[in-house]
């Protein structure tokens, strides 16, 4: 599969910094990046924004999406940062 453009999307940057606890195994979660390949023309897309930096127009094709997570090493669980911020009551 060809990747036409790739996009790093950047949300909540203090929430990232603080530290977070699993909400399983109560182990700290580390950083990590979560990458996904999504068709401008899919179902899927209209969960993402296809809008190029600087707002000149939209990317077409397949994009890479890049966001930051949280992965918990004991439990192998990955979380997104929208879930955490519902788990910790914080939305």
């Amino acid at each position: 599969m060809k990747i036409h453009d790739v996009k790093r999307e950047w949300s909540h940057p203090i929430f990232c910094m603080k530290k977070h606890y699993c909400p399983h195994c109560n182990e700290m979660l580390e950083k990590t990046k979560t990458e996904t390949i999504v068709n401008s023309k899919s179902e899927e897309a209209k969960n993402y924004d296809f809008s190029q930096p600087g707002g000149d127009g939209y990317m077409m094709g397949n994009i890479k999406f890049v966001r930051t997570a949280f992965r918990c090493n004991k439990c192998e669980k990955i979380y997104s940062i929208e879930e955490l911020l519902e788990i910790e009551g914080m939305r």
